[in-house]
């Protein structure tokens, strides 16, 4: 099954890259077109917007838990109008209770950020909605029109945002209303993808399958707010004692880090999780065991390179992508990079609770470290600012992992790549080194320049990276040619 995992892996890579190459695009451009105080008022309205759609993820990912076995049982009938009506009442409770909330601190926020907060309201019940079609599709493991939607997404709606910003004289809402416009243009075709020839029950909403998808998302619901508070509670603690100028900077470093290893850990993700449950399902826990194994050393070989790079080039990254009032932050980079790889790494060890339908211990250890997140935000933001965001997401990160370690040896246990972890932290090694006195020579003047001076170290890396890894006997001759195989998909 790791070779279905690679091929799906290609085709969600349009999915997860372009989007990537968007957000690089679109850093240096809103970075100078509005100053760090409304880029920052602009980052906090995301960041709420992102908890609010949190909220629904309980429905996502029991769309992708429970769809094999009603496939399987042939119910998709009663699956589809249980999922569509509980979307319907869970948007309705959220925008309701958000609204009110507004209307509680309508007081503490400014002016600019109060009515930004209701563009975003909109944003989130339409980008509710467009995920959960979208979770559908991963289901389905319809890949293709997936990607699509996403590129649409992604393009488009920073491409609309774009336009209304100049067209009319729009602040950074225009971004927003973007994204608002996107959605609205694809969502009756998404829909169509999603449900397919599937006719949805007339009945109301199936009692059985409410309980069980409650019991395995609402757990998880808490643990993704959980999430929030370890990836995104910072700019709020930020906001209170440094003010929107401190958030824009932080945002600016945090999102160009989120962009390139978020990238490989969403990828993942995304591709692995239908693939687990169908082999929990129809093949049982040895070869489960395996695919988590497999998947944890492409992992590690995939993210471990992008942490050392990104860290390494931190400093011209952030002078080529941002305006200059921005650029102090390359200094969070590296802290943030390795987080998010420890972040990823320790969905891996979340494998055994998701496909044992015990998702409350995953919540448990989530709490727990945003918790631990929220404490070392409040004791070291009013003294060292930004920097201490960048340094205790990392510990909190850190944390999650060991904790999630701890607990799931209680109910699946799989054998570790320790080997593979070594030989990709030394290619890594032997890269960053490459890459750092390459870089040193090129200059970076301007934009155009130099961006082809960054993909110019980045492709040195890469080269530098593979023949290492094959020297150390890490590849095998099938993933060799596995990788030319990727190549040419790639390329074609």
């Amino acid at each position: 099954m790791i070779k279905d995992f690679v091929k799906d892996t290609v085709k969600y890579l349009p999915c997860y890259v372009v989007p990537g190459i968007v957000g690089f695009i679109s850093i240096p451009i809103v970075t100078r077109l509005f100053l760090p105080a409304d880029y920052g008022n602009y980052s906090l309205v995301v960041a709420a917007v992102t908890v609010l759609t949190a909220l629904i993820g309980w429905l996502s990912m029991s769309i992708v838990r429970f769809y094999p076995a009603y496939e399987r049982d042939k119910k998709l009938n009663i699956f589809y109008g249980t999922t569509v009506k509980l979307l319907g009442v869970s948007i309705l409770i959220i925008t309701a209770g958000f609204w009110f909330i507004l209307l509680l601190i309508k007081g503490y926020l400014s002016p600019k950020l109060y009515a930004l907060m209701y563009v975003g309201l909109g944003s989130f019940v339409l980008t509710s909605i467009f995920g959960v079609f979208q979770s559908f599709l991963v289901a389905k493991r319809t890949i293709n029109w997936l990607s699509g939607f996403a590129v649409w997404k992604s393009i488009m709606g920073f491409g609309f945002g774009i336009l209304l910003i100049f067209s009319f004289e729009l602040n950074v809402e225009g971004l927003l209303w973007g994204v608002i416009l996107s959605i609205i243009f694809v969502l009756p075709l998404s829909w169509r993808k999603a449900a397919g020839k599937v006719t949805i029950a007339r009945s109301g909403i199936d009692s059985i399958l409410t309980r069980d998808m409650a019991r395995y998302g609402f757990p998880l619901v808490a643990g993704n707010l959980a999430a929030w508070i370890l990836s995104l509670s910072d700019r709020y603690i930020l906001e209170f004692f440094w003010g929107t100028n401190e958030v824009g900077i932080y945002s600016a470093g945090y999102n160009i880090s989120a962009q390139t290893t978020m990238l490989v850990v969403d990828l993942f993700l995304v591709a692995s999780t239908p693939i687990l449950m169908n082999i929990w399902e129809n093949r049982g826990k040895a070869e489960s065991k395996e695919f988590v194994f497999n998947l944890t050393r492409y992992y590690l070989i995939w993210c471990i390179p992008a942490v050392i790079g990104l860290s390494v080039l931190a400093k011209p990254v952030m002078s080529v992508l941002t305006g200059q009032q921005y650029q102090e932050g390359y200094r969070i980079i590296p802290f943030v990079a390795v987080g998010i790889l420890f972040l990823g790494l320790q969905h891996r060890f979340q494998s055994g609770f998701l496909v044992r339908k015990k998702t409350g211990f995953i919540t448990l250890a989530i709490v727990v470290s945003g918790l631990l997140n929220v404490i070392l935000n409040l004791l070291f933001i009013p003294k060292h600012g930004y920097m201490a965001a960048g340094v205790t997401t990392l510990i909190s990160y850190v944390f999650l992992l060991f904790l999630m370690i701890i607990i799931s040896r209680r109910i699946f246990i799989w054998s570790f790549p320790f080997r593979s972890m070594v030989n990709s932290v030394c290619a890594s090694g032997v890269m960053g080194v490459a890459v750092y006195f390459v870089s040193k020579n090129l200059i970076y003047p301007d934009i155009m320049k130099g961006l082809i001076s960054l993909i110019v170290s980045a492709c040195v890396g890469v080269v530098v990276y593979l023949l290492t890894l094959i020297l150390l006997k890490e590849l095998s001759q099938e993933e060799i040619q596995m990788f030319h195989f990727l190549k040419r998909k790639i390329l074609k």
